[in-house]
C-alpha cells in the first residue's frame, strides 16, 4: 500500500554544484509540516528549499524560511537551567544533565508516593517527541494527563468533528470541489499547509465558488467571491437557518440520510420547535434572510461542495454547537467524505517506537483530568482552568508541571491566574529553546532542540495519508537534547530502562515503520511516502461514531446530558454601553503565535502587532490610521497600534495576534516588542469541549 520514491536529479546536480549533502527533512513550524530539503556543508546549513515532488511543490513560507535563525539564535537555552531567585525572577544557575534529571526522577517518584501519578500534569505546544513521553509517564509511569493547546486553537471543531462524523482533524479536498463555505477559518493567513492554500486558490482561479463568513474582511475573504459580514459569535444561527430551508424545500440528499445517518427525523422536529427560521436567524446574525436563502440553495444545489469552519467559531462560549451545525449541513446535503467534500482522512499505520507489554502497563486510578473536571467528552485539556485546578486542589491535586514548547505564562486568557499557578505548583518543567516568560516561572528549565537537529516520524496533514520524516542535519549547539533522550535518561531512573534500548535514532524510527511496510532507508532518501487515497470509505468502514453512523442525533450527548441536537444561545459577554466594542482575534501570516518573534528577519517584517478598527467608528472616536489607543476590558487595559480599514464589522474591533507580543521574555529581539493583550482577557471556556472562549471580551476604546 504504502511506497517510496526515487529522489529528483535535479536536487542531487544542486547538492552537487553547491558541494553540500542534501537531506530530506520537514518543517516544524505549524503542525503541516512541509516536507524540505535541506544542504549542509562543513556543519552548517547553507541553503534550504522546500521539495519539488511533496505536496508543497517547492514552496516555503516565511516563517519557514526564517526558521534557520532558531539554530544560531544567541537568545537560545543551550545547558540544563535550576532556578535559584523567585519564580519569575529570572534568576538561575547552569547545571549538568545528570543533576536535573536525577531531580526530576526524585521528584516523579515523591510526587507518586504521596499524591499518585496524576498529581503530574505534561503541556505541550508542539509535539516532537512526547509519543516518548506517553510511553514513559502515561503507561508506564501512570498519569492520564498530557495534553496539547487545542483548547486555545480548535476544542470545539474537534470535539464537533468526532461527535458528527467520529473522526478527530477532517481535511478539505478544495481540487475537486464546486462551492465551499468557510465559517471563522482564514486559511490563506494563518499557519496553514502550503499544499492547501495552493489548492484553494486553484480551486477559486478554475470557478469554485468561495464563500467566507466572518466579521473581518480576511485574507481569505479576498479571494472569495462572497464575503459574509456576519455578527460575532452568532454563526450557530446562520447554520441552524440553513439546515431549516434545507429541510424545508427537499434539497436533502436522501439516500446519504437514509443509509449513513441517525436522527435525521428528530433534528426536523427541532428546527420547527425551535423555529429556526432565515427570518429569525436575520435578527440575530444580521445577514438578511434573503441571503441566507440564496446561500443555502446554492450550497444543496451544487456538487461537490463543502461546509468547514476553524477556531472563529470556537473563540465563542457557544461555538460547539455552532460547529456541529455547520458540519451537519454536509451530512444533510451528502457531501461527506467523497471527491470535492469535507475528508475524513485516513492515516498511515506508525507503530510505537517503545513497545511496552500489557502486564507491563500502569493501570490509572484516577480519570484524566478533563474529566474529573466535568468535561467528559473534551478531546483535550480544558487548559483555562488548570490554574484552579492546581491552586484548589480540585478536581485532585497536581503537583509537578512539564511545559514542553508551550509558552502558557504567554498565551493563556488571565495571565495573572496563571502567574498564581505557578506560585502554586509544587514543582514545575519548561523544556523549549527559549527562557520564555513561562520558563521564568519553573524551577527547571531544559534545554530543546529545533527542528534541524532532532528525528521524527509523523503523520501529515496532506489530503492523503501521508508518513514524514524529520532527520538531524545540524548537531545541536551546547547540551541541548531531544525529548526521546531526555525520555531514555528518565526511564533508566525509574526503572523503566529496559524498555527505552536504543543505541541511535534509526533504531526506534525502524520499528515504527515496521507496520507500514517501507524501510527506513526508502524514507529518509524520499522523505515522504504516500498512501492511496480513499474517498468515501464509511462505505466499508462505517463512521467512527457509537452508531455507526453520521450523528445528527449524538447519543454521546444525551448519554452525558447534554442537548443531543444543537441548538442557539447568546454568546456569553455582550458588549454595551460601557464597553461597546467586540474583541476578536486573527493570527498573523508572519509568525507562529509567539514562537517566532525572536527570528530578526519575521521581526523586521512585523516587529508589533495591531488592533484594526471600522473606519466609522475610528471618526467617531478620533482615531487615524496609525495612532495608538488605549484598549480596555472590565479586566484591565492595554495600548496598542490601529490600523483603520473598511473590513472589519462596526462595532468590532480585531487584534493580531492574541497569543503573542509584548514579550517580557522569550530573548532579546522580543522582549518589549508589541502589545501584550491578553490581561485584557477572562477566562471563558465552554460548558462541554472546555474550549477557551477568547472573543469573550467586550471593551471600550480612546485615543492616546
Amino acid at each position: 500500500m504504502f511506497e517510496a520514491k526515487r529522489s529528483l536529479n535535479k536536487d542531487e546536480e544542486l547538492a552537487a554544484i553547491k558541494g553540500a549533502n542534501r537531506t530530506r527533512g520537514l518543517c516544524f513550524v505549524c503542525p503541516f509540516h512541509c516536507v524540505m530539503d535541506y544542504y549542509v556543508k562543513d556543519g552548517s546549513l547553507v541553503y534550504q528549499k522546500g521539495a519539488d515532488d511533496a505536496a508543497n511543490q517547492g514552496s516555503r513560507c516565511a516563517k519557514g524560511l526564517a526558521a534557520s535563525q532558531l539554530v544560531t539564535d544567541p537568545d537560545r537555552i543551550k545547558f540544563p537551567l535550576k532556578r535559584v531567585g523567585k519564580r519569575g525572577e529570572g534568576k538561575f544557575e547552569r547545571i549538568p544533565w545528570d543533576e536535573a534529571l536525577d531531580m526530576m526522577a526524585d521528584k516523579l517518584i515523591e510526587v507518586k508516593e504521596e499524591y499518585g501519578p496524576e498529581a503530574v500534569l505534561f503541556e505541550y505546544g508542539r509535539d516532537p517527541g512526547v509519543n516518548f513521553v506517553v510511553h514513559l509517564l502515561s503507561e508506564l509511569y501512570g498519569t492520564p494527563n498530557i495534553f496539547g493547546h487545542t483548547a486555545l486553537c480548535e476544542m470545539d471543531r474537534r470535539l464537533a468533528a468526532l461527535t458528527v462524523y467520529g473522526h478527530v482533524y477532517p481535511v478539505r479536498d478544495y481540487a475537486n470541489c464546486n462551492f465551499a463555505m468557510l465559517w471563522g477559518y482564514n486559511p490563506l493567513n494563518a499557519p496553514q499547509g502550503l499544499y492547501e492554500q495552493r489548492e484553494l486558490i486553484n480551486a477559486v482561479d478554475r470557478g469554485m465558488k468561495l464563500v467566507v463568513v466572518d466579521p473581518v474582511f480576511s485574507t481569505t475573504a479576498e479571494k472569495a467571491q462572497e464575503w459574509v459580514p456576519i455578527k460575532p459569535g452568532t454563526d450557530g444561527a446562520l447554520a441552524l437557518a440553513m439546515c431549516r430551508v434545507i429541510v424545508e424545500e427537499d434539497l436533502c440528499d436522501h439516500d446519504f440520510l437514509v443509509n449513513w445517518t441517525s436522527g435525521f427525523r428528530q433534528f426536523r422536529e427541532h428546527l420547527r420547535e425551535r423555529n429556526y427560521t432565515p427570518e429569525w436567524a436575520a435578527t440575530i446574525t444580521e445577514v438578511e434572510a434573503d441571503t441566507i436563502i440564496r446561500l443555502t440553495r446554492e450550497f444543496a444545489t451544487t456538487k461537490p461542495a463543502l461546509m468547514e469552519n476553524f477556531k472563529g467559531l470556537g473563540n465563542y462560549d457557544n461555538g460547539l454547537d455552532a460547529s456541529r451545525a455547520v458540519y451537519i449541513l454536509n451530512a444533510l446535503t451528502g457531501n461527506v467524505d467523497g471527491p470535492g467534500n469535507l475528508i475524513l482522512k485516513d492515516w498511515v499505520p506508525l507503530g510505537p517506537a517503545v513497545s511496552i507489554p500489557e502486564e507491563a502497563k500502569a493501570k490509572n486510578e484516577k480519570p484524566p483530568l478533563p474529566v474529573a473536571m466535568g468535561y467528559p467528552l473534551a478531546p483535550d485539556l480544558p487548559s483555562g482552568l488548570v490554574p484552579k485546578a492546581i491552586m484548589e486542589d480540585d478536581p485532585y491535586p497536581i503537583k509537578f508541571w512539564i511545559l514542553f514548547h508551550r509558552n502558557k505564562a504567554m498565551t493563556e486568557a488571565d495571565p495573572g491566574a496563571q502567574k498564581r499557578a505557578f506560585d502554586a505548583v509544587e514543582f514545575s518543567v519548561c523544556f523549549d529553546l527559549y527562557l520564555s516568560e513561562t520558563a521564568l516561572e519553573c524551577d527547571l528549565v531544559l534545554p530543546a532542540v529545533t527542528f534541524y537537529e532532532m528525528a521524527e516520524l509523523k503523520n501529515n496533514l496532506t489530503l492523503h495519508p501521508q508518513t514524514v520524516i524529520s532527520q538531524p542535519i545540524l548537531d545541536p549547539p551546547g547540551e541541548c537534547l531531544p525529548l526521546s533522550e531526555v525520555c531514555k535518561g528518565l526511564a533508566q531512573r525509574l526503572g523503566y530502562g529496559d524498555y527505552f534500548q536504543w543505541e541511535t535514532w534509526e533504531d526506534w524510527a525502524t520499528r515504527q515503520l515496521e507496520p507500514v511496510g517501507i524501510s527506513l532507508q526508502e524514507l529518509k532518501e524520499r522523505g515522504f511516502c504516500d498512501g492511496e487515497m480513499r474517498y468515501r470509505r464509511y462505505l466499508t468502514d462505517g463512521f467512527a461514531t457509537p452508531s455507526g453512523l453520521v450523528e445528527i442525533y449524538s447519543e454521546n450527548f444525551e448519554k452525558h446530558g447534554y442537548n443531543p441536537l444543537p441548538e442557539y444561545r447568546e454568546p456569553k459577554v455582550i458588549p454595551d454601553d460601557g464597553y461597546p466594542f467586540r474583541l476578536v482575534h486573527q493570527k498573523s501570516s508572519v509568525h507562529k503565535q509567539s514562537k517566532t518573534q525572536n527570528l530578526p528577519l519575521l521581526m523586521e517584517i512585523e516587529s508589533e502587532n495591531w488592533m484594526e478598527i471600522n473606519s466609522a467608528d475610528a471618526r467617531n472616536l478620533g482615531i487615524q490610521d496609525g495612532d495608538y489607543a488605549e484598549v480596555e476590558s472590565p479586566q484591565a487595559k492595554a495600548v496598542i497600534k490601529v490600523k483603520v480599514r473598511e473590513g472589519v464589522r462596526p462595532g468590532v474591533v480585531c487584534v493580531r495576534h492574541g497569543h503573542g507580543f509584548g514579550h517580557w521574555g522569550l530573548g532579546s529581539v522580543a522582549k518589549g516588542k508589541g502589545t501584550y493583550i491578553n490581561t485584557l482577557l477572562a477566562t471563558s471556556v465552554n460548558p462541554i469541549s472546555g474550549g477557551t472562549a477568547l472573543c469573550e471580551c467586550k471593551v471600550k476604546i480612546r485615543r492616546v
